[in-house]
């Protein structure tokens, strides 16, 4: 039989971790398997190989995995890799397809559209759009980000730009650089699954800028989050992967 093997992050935030979950039993109801379960490459149960376990005792003899992850990185593209190495040695029969990332899908970009317009955004011309990533050492992360970016840069007048948590270029700067050039009202976008911190981050920064530039107007949207829109591109990447 066949499974699919949804893998999160995981988080310190119970609260984070119970999002996800929730967020996955409902696409797991739209899934076309009959065996479905999630696991988590660190710091919450089941760990990638208790649930690829869980799988295997319940008659799966081929496992699509797919990876919750906005974007390719070091997570997606080596720890999960490594760990499913594990589950291979442990059972050798069992056939594994890997999935890639959400990435830069088109419902991306809505959900994006979605986080701006709650907050008002018009696409006038004294708008201008900050996404704001987690960063990554990979380079295929940040020529995936900026396709993000050149998605919604096709919807909207608007100008868009990237900038980073932990990495360059980091968001600090960028927004500092643009409140600086006399951008009028700012829209910063966390494209993030998990928060954590990092959105009191993300507002301590738009405080002190605010305080440095108060004829700027700075406004911090909604993360992507487990949107519901993505619960079928998570099933469009575990058919992909079965190709």
């Amino acid at each position: 039989m066949e499974a699919i093997l949804y893998i999160g992050h995981g988080s310190r935030s119970e609260q984070g971790n119970e999002q996800f979950i929730s967020f996955i039993e409902e696409t797991m109801k739209l899934a076309d398997a009959p065996i479905k379960e999630y696991g988590f490459l660190e710091k919450v149960q089941p760990s990638i190989f208790e649930a690829a376990e869980k799988c295997i005792h319940q008659g799966a003899g081929k496992l699509t995995v797919v990876p919750v992850l906005l974007l390719p990185g070091i997570h997606a593209n080596v720890d999960i890799p490594t760990e499913l190495t594990k589950v291979k040695q442990a059972f050798p029969e069992l056939t594994i397809q890997y999935g890639n990332p959400i990435g830069s899908h088109e419902q991306v970009t809505e959900i994006l559209l979605d986080r701006m317009e709650e907050t008002g955004f018009a696409d006038s011309k004294e708008e201008v759009v900050l996404l704001v990533g987690h960063g990554s050492r990979d380079q295929e992360a940040a020529a995936e980000f900026s396709r993000v970016a050149a998605g919604l840069t096709k919807r909207i007048f608007a100008k868009v730009e990237t900038g980073y948590l932990k990495a360059d270029p980091s968001f600090d700067d960028r927004l500092g650089h643009m409140a600086k050039d006399g951008g009028k009202r700012i829209y910063l976008v966390p494209v993030l699954l998990f928060t954590g911190g990092f959105t009191d981050q993300i507002n301590n920064k738009a405080s002190l800028v605010r305080r440095a530039f108060p004829a700027c107007e700075i406004v911090v949207c909604r993360p992507v989050g487990f949107d519901d829109k993505l619960m079928a591109v998570l099933n469009e990447r575990a058919a992909e992967a079965k190709t």
